[in-house]
C-alpha cells in the first residue's frame, strides 16, 4: 500500500517535460500507472495531440482550470471534473490563461 498527499511540496518535485508540462508518477503496476501532471499557462501551447494506442486515460482536475481538446471539441476543465479518454483517441490538455492546470491521471492498459 502507498499513500501520497498531493500538495505544493509534491508539485515542486514534478519532472519537467518542457516549459509547459511537468509530471510525476505516483503508482506503477503492471496494467496501470497513476500520477500527477501539471500544465503551465503558455501563449504558445503545443497543439500536438497525444494518442495512447494501448491505454485508456482517466483523469481528474484537482487544481486550476484549462481545457481538454478531443474529437474536435474543447471541453472546459475545473476542479472536480473527471475525464475518460479511450485508447486510440487523440487528445491534449492546456492550462487556462493565468492559472496552472493540475490533473491526477491513470493510464490503464486495455
Amino acid at each position: 500500500m502507498k499513500v501520497i498527499k498531493i500538495n505544493a511540496a509534491l508539485l515542486k518535485t514534478l519532472k519537467k517535460i518542457n516549459a509547459e508540462i511537468r509530471y510525476g508518477d505516483c503508482f506503477k503496476e503492471e496494467n496501470f500507472t497513476s500520477g500527477v501532471i501539471a500544465f503551465r499557462p503558455s501563449k504558445n501551447a503545443d497543439p500536438k495531440q497525444i494518442v495512447h494506442n494501448d491505454k485508456d486515460v482517466v483523469c481528474q482536475v484537482i487544481k486550476g482550470s484549462g481545457r481538454l481538446r478531443v474529437n474536435g471539441k474543447r471541453i472546459q476543465l475545473k476542479p472536480g471534473i473527471l475525464c475518460h479518454i479511450p485508447k486510440n483517441t487523440p487528445h491534449d490538455f492546456a492550462a487556462g490563461k493565468t492559472v496552472e492546470l493540475v490533473l491526477f491521471y491513470s493510464l490503464i492498459t486495455t
